[in-house]
């Protein structure tokens, strides 16, 4: 099952894909000297960014947290690695 944070993903699809449909946007209007189209789509990449960022915030990385080794939060075994591997 899906984790409701990515749902956040879609907004920017149904808004990409609605554009033809949505007569504010698809019209001879000019916003901020741009076609409106134009400025939608522009509002809508910067709103994509902002979406998979949540989405990023939200998500929860399990799999970094068992990777990690807990000698390894201070460093020391590293450094013992490493010692080793030079003498």
């Amino acid at each position: 099952m899906r984790k409701p944070h990515v749902l956040w993903a879609l907004v920017p699809v149904v808004a990409f894909l609605s554009t033809p449909f949505l007569p504010f946007v698809n019209g001879p209007h000019l916003w901020l000297g741009i076609p409106s189209v134009l400025a939608w789509c522009l509002f809508w990449t910067a709103g994509t960014t902002a979406s998979l960022a949540l989405v990023e915030h939200f998500a929860r990385h399990t799999d970094d947290d068992e990777d990690a080794d807990p000698a390894d939060a201070n460093g020391r075994a590293a450094h013992d690695s490493y010692e080793e591997a030079v003498a």
